[in-house]
C-alpha cells in the first residue's frame, strides 16, 4: 500500500507541475466567464444557460485532462522508461494502481476548482434571475453537475488506462483512447433511434433482442439527459439515475480490471 502511496504523490506532483495542467486550471475561470457572457443573450433563462454552459466545461475539460495528460503520462513511462524507476522496488499492480490514483487526485482537483467556479457563477445568476425561471435550480446543482462530471471523466480516464495498458507509442494510446472514447458517447445515440418503437417493430425477434443486449451493454457515458434535469430544475428519474450510475461504475471497474491484467504482460 506504501508503494501506491508513493507512485500518487509523485504522479501529483508530476502533474501539477505540468504547464498543460495550469492551462487547464485557468480554462476553469475562462468557462464560468463565457457562462456569465452567453447567459446574458438570453434575457428569461440566464440560470439555466448557465449550467448548460458549465456543465459544457466540466465535460470538456475532464476528457481534455483524461485523453491528453493522462495519455501523455502515461505513454512516456512506456517510451521514456519512467517506470523502470520503480518496477524494480514493487509489483506492476501497485505502480499502475499508483499512477491511476494520482491522476485521479489531479483530476478531482480540476473539477474541484471548476465546480467552485460554477457554484459562484450560480450565485450570481440566481441573484438576478426572475424566482420563477429558477425554480428547482439551488447552488448545489452546480456541485451535483461537478460530481456527475468527475464521475464521467474517471470513466474516461479508465478508458485511457485500459488503452495504454498494451499499445505501444504516445500517439497510439491517443489514436485508440479518442476513439473508444467517441464510441461510447456517440453509440448510445445510435442505439436509441435503432431500439424506437418503429424500427423494433420491423425487425426479427432475435435481432430486436441483440439489439437491446448491445443497447444494455453500452450505457449513455455522456451523461446529458442527468445535466438537462439538473440545469433545468427537472426531476430526475430514479430508474435512469440508477442505470446511469451503474453503467459509469461498471465501466470503471471493467476497464481498470482488464488494464492490470494487461499492463501484467506486456513488455516494458
Amino acid at each position: 500500500m506504501n508503494n501506491i502511496y508513493i507512485v500518487a504523490a509523485f504522479t501529483l506532483r508530476e502533474i501539477l507541475a505540468s504547464p498543460a495542467f495550469r492551462a487547464l486550471l485557468a480554462a476553469t475561470a475562462l468557462f464560468a466567464i463565457m457562462a456569465l457572457a452567453v447567459s446574458n443573450l438570453f434575457l428569461l433563462e440566464t440560470v439555466k444557460v448557465q449550467l448548460d454552459f458549465l456543465w459544457l466545461g466540466m465535460s470538456l475539460l475532464g476528457a481534455g485532462f483524461s485523453l491528453f495528460i493522462g495519455t501523455t503520462l502515461m505513454g512516456h513511462d512506456i517510451t521514456r522508461g519512467t517506470a523502470s524507476l520503480f518496477l524494480p522496488h514493487m509489483d506492476r499492480h501497485s505502480y499502475l494502481l499508483g499512477r491511476t490514483a494520482g491522476l485521479t487526485l489531479a483530476l478531482t482537483l480540476l473539477l474541484a476548482l471548476m465546480a467552485v467556479l460554477s457554484t459562484a457563477t450560480v450565485a450570481w445568476g440566481l441573484e438576478h434571475a426572475l424566482p420563477d425561471r429558477a425554480a428547482g435550480i439551488s447552488l448545489w446543482s452546480a456541485i451535483i453537475m461537478g460530481l456527475f462530471a468527475l464521475l464521467q471523466s474517471a470513466t474516461i480516464l479508465a478508458m485511457v488506462l485500459f488503452t495504454c495498458s498494451w499499445a505501444t507509442g504516445v500517439v497510439e494510446m491517443m489514436l485508440f483512447s479518442s476513439a473508444f472514447t467517441l464510441m461510447a458517447y456517440l453509440l448510445p445515440s445510435v442505439m436509441s433511434a435503432i431500439t424506437s418503437s418503429e424500427v423494433i417493430a420491423q425487425v426479427p425477434a432475435w435481432s430486436a433482442a441483440f439489439i437491446h443486449t448491445i443497447d444494455y451493454l453500452f450505457p449513455d457515458m455522456s451523461g446529458g439527459q442527468v445535466a438537462l434535469c439538473i440545469a433545468h430544475g427537472l426531476t430526475l428519474p430514479t430508474a435512469e439515475l440508477g442505470w446511469y450510475l451503474a453503467g459509469q461504475c461498471g465501466y470503471i471497474i471493467t476497464l481498470v480490471a482488464a488494464a492490470l491484467l494487461l499492463f501484467d504482460r506486456r513488455d516494458l
